[in-house]
């Protein structure tokens, strides 16, 4: 069963992209909407036609979560799955390029694309088969396991999990196609998030 999970709030169109992007390619969508704890905006969920929109999808399960952090929304997601699901972790504005390859280790290190191609970076909690137990903590990137720390950003540290490299797939992230005012509130919501989760990924 592989699952594609979603944190989403007033992303709309670029919320519809991703969800395109990948309806046709895993058994299920999880979607956890609603407003980032420190994100400053006088709404609470996603305008109607993004709620519209997610529950037309037929595999796509909408969750209202509470107005908290990305890691317990991120919690939110993997406490609706089975142990042995496959995970496929995107952000609201990001699609995902190619077809999924059958994952044979634990975690799949994907490639992550700016929309401007410019960049590519190596992402280590995308793509990975769950584990009862499994949880973020502290960053909204970092998965632990039995109070173990199972990943960095980039790789898999913890030797009790393997990983591979993906190929033949890629997540592009199309951050630029967000309004001007939207790029504004989402700068000043990770200088936030990112002063708040440093020191936890040493």
């Amino acid at each position: 069963m592989i699952a594609g999970c979603i944190i989403t709030y007033r992303d709309w169109p670029l919320i519809k992209d991703c969800v395109e992007s990948l309806k046709d390619k895993v058994d299920k969508i999880i979607v956890v909407d609603g407003r980032y704890k420190d994100f400053n905006s006088d709404f609470d969920y996603s305008d109607e036609e993004t709620i519209k929109y997610l529950l037309s999808i037929k595999n796509l399960r909408l969750i209202f979560g509470d107005i908290t952090d990305e890691v317990t929304k991120r919690n939110r997601y993997l406490s609706q799955l089975s142990d042995g699901d496959i995970v496929l972790n995107l952000d609201s504005d990001e699609v995902l390029i190619g077809e999924l390859p059958e994952l044979k280790s634990d975690f799949g290190i994907l490639d992550l694309v700016d929309g401007y191609g410019r960049h590519v970076q190596k992402r280590a909690t995308r793509f990975f088969r769950y584990r009862k137990g499994m949880e973020y903590k502290y960053c909204h990137y970092t998965l632990y396991w039995q109070d173990k720390i199972i990943n960095k950003l980039q790789k898999v540290i913890n030797p009790d999990f393997s990983f591979e490299n993906i190929l033949g797939c890629r997540i592009l992230h199309n951050w630029h196609l967000r309004t001007d005012e939207r790029k504004y509130q989402k700068e000043q919501y990770y200088k936030t998030l990112i002063q708040k989760e440093s020191g936890f990924d040493k």
